[in-house]
């Protein structure tokens, strides 16, 4: 009887522990990484949940996030998140499977904020047009060179998985501090000896001035800008779902992105989407592939 007692207790004991469910979602609120107001981030946060309400996860407790160590800390608890929806970085960190990501890929690259020119506010220069010996050159002095990204960022993540920068400072989003914050950042920390450098996306390296910044030295708009891109891109923006997630419920998550045709601004805001984009569930290859880029798997 004492031997049954005891069987029986320990019986009581396991079950609450492995009933536990997860509950709500993770959210890497894009507004909350360009730095937006508190009404902006809440208007995103809201657009997220009700698109993913007819779904059936639960958004009984949707949280915004700023980095991958939210994530980490979350699935941790007794009811970890069901889903988290951000970049591949934070995506990938809480080890839940990408049932639908944005495959419009995502390519990083280093504006360099280089030695002092002729020219005032000049654009940008990619390194493949620059000659070889040139090119060198860039390349070895990036390597002891300090370049701002976002913390978390997918940008910043590839950069660092390559090595590019000498050091990486990762700057943590916060209202009214955002990504338009890191051009401000390596302006004031470049002099006419010192080089900075600004991960971002290659499109917005290569349109880049520095006409409406200031630094410490009022040379900085003769600074010659150079744009290094990252080797590998990334997908975008998606939502990673719980493994105890059912089937069902699976299903229709991946229905609820793959089959999104809107132009309504700000759901797209919230969903991080541009013109153009296409939902899809990576396949094992493009996930190894992935986590690799991202220096997150060998």
């Amino acid at each position: 009887m004492k031997n049954l007692s005891l069987l029986a207790l320990l019986f009581w004991q396991f079950i609450p522990a492995h009933a536990q469910s997860c509950d709500g979602g993770l959210y890497l609120n894009p507004q909350v990484i360009r730095g937006e107001g508190t009404s902006q981030t809440f208007a995103a946060l809201k657009e997220l949940t009700e698109f993913i309400r007819p779904t059936g996860l639960s958004v009984s407790s949707v949280l915004n996030i700023k980095e991958t160590q939210d994530v980490l800390a979350a699935i941790k608890k007794p009811s970890p998140p069901c889903w988290v929806y951000g970049n591949p970085t934070v995506g990938l960190a809480s080890g839940y499977r990408p049932a639908a990501v944005n495959t419009a890929p995502i390519q990083a690259a280093v504006l360099i904020l280089a030695d002092v020119g002729s020219v005032k506010d000049g654009k940008a220069v990619e390194l493949k047009d620059l000659p070889p010996a040139q090119q060198a050159i860039v390349l070895s002095k990036l390597k002891t060179t300090s370049c701002f990204g976002m913390k978390s960022g997918v940008t910043t993540t590839l950069v660092k998985a390559e090595n590019l920068c000498g050091t990486v400072v990762e700057i943590v989003p916060q209202q009214g501090l955002g990504q338009s914050y890191l051009p401000t950042k390596a302006a004031f920390h470049w002099q006419a000896d010192r080089w900075a450098g600004l991960i971002t996306r290659l499109q917005s390296a290569q349109s880049s001035t520095l006409k409406t910044h200031f630094g410490s030295d009022e040379r900085i708009h003769l600074a010659q800008l150079v744009v290094v891109p990252a080797a590998n891109d990334s997908w975008g923006y998606g939502i990673y779902v719980h493994p105890d997630v059912s089937g069902d419920l699976l299903k229709k998550t991946v229905t609820q992105f793959t089959s999104l045709k809107t132009t309504d601004l700000l759901l797209l805001r919230a969903l991080d989407l541009a013109g153009k984009y296409e939902f899809a569930t990576p396949s094992d290859a493009a996930i190894r592939a992935m986590k690799k880029a991202l220096a997150t798997e060998p």
